[in-house]
C-alpha cells in the first residue's frame, strides 16, 4: 500500500494520457523552449523530442496522468534537459527572438508589426507568459504546470506582462505621433 507522501510509480500509463498531454502541453512547452533561448523551429523540434522522451521514459513517472500539475513539472524538467544538452552539443543556436519568428504567419498589418517589434522590447519572462497563453493559446492552469506556479500567480504574471506590453506600444505611438508633427 502506498502512503500518500510516497506517491506510486504509475508505469501504466496508456497512449491515451500521451494524446492528452501533448493536446494539454504542446503549445507551452513550445513557448517556454522558445523562451530559453530556442529559435522557433528548434522549439517545436525540442517539444517533439520531450514527449518522445516521456513516453520512451514514462516508467520513471512518479504521480498520477491526469495530474497536471505533476505531469507539467515533469514535462518541463524533460525539456530543460534536452534544451542544455543541445546547447552543450552545438546543435542548436540560441539567439535573441526575431519578431519575424515570434509567431508563425504574422499578418502584416501595422497593428500586429507593432506589436511584434514592441513584443520583442519585453524582458524574457514576460515574453514567455504571453506567448505561451496568448501565442500558443494555452489555459492558466496549464502554463502554471510547466512554469510551477498557481494559476493565480499566472494570471497576474500575465497581467503584468499585458501591462508591459501596453506601456512599450503606447511610448511608440506616442513618439511616433510627435515625430509626424509638422
Amino acid at each position: 500500500m502506498a502512503r500518500p507522501d510516497n506517491p506510486p510509480r504509475m508505469g501504466a500509463i496508456r497512449d491515451e494520457d500521451l494524446e492528452r498531454w501533448i493536446a494539454a502541453f504542446r503549445g507551452p512547452l513550445i513557448g517556454l523552449l522558445a523562451s530559453w533561448g530556442a529559435d522557433w523551429r528548434a522549439a517545436e523540434e525540442l517539444a517533439q523530442d520531450a514527449f518522445a522522451e516521456a513516453w520512451v521514459g514514462r516508467e520513471r513517472f512518479v504521480g498520477r496522468s491526469e495530474d497536471t500539475s505533476a505531469v507539467g513539472a515533469w514535462l518541463r524538467g524533460i525539456a530543460w534537459n534536452l534544451h542544455c544538452a543541445a546547447q552543450r552539443a552545438g546543435e542548436r543556436r540560441a539567439h535573441p527572438l526575431d519578431p519575424s519568428e515570434s509567431a508563425p504567419e504574422i499578418e502584416a498589418d501595422e497593428r500586429r508589426a507593432l506589436l511584434a517589434s514592441a513584443f520583442v522590447e519585453l524582458d524574457a519572462p514576460h515574453q514567455a507568459i504571453l506567448r505561451m497563453h496568448y501565442l500558443e493559446e494555452t489555459g492558466t492552469r496549464e502554463v502554471a504546470a510547466l512554469l510551477g506556479l498557481t494559476p493565480k500567480a499566472v494570471e497576474g504574471r500575465l497581467y503584468q506582462a499585458r501591462k508591459a506590453l501596453r506601456q512599450i506600444v503606447e511610448r511608440r505611438a506616442r513618439a511616433g505621433a510627435q515625430g509626424a508633427r509638422p
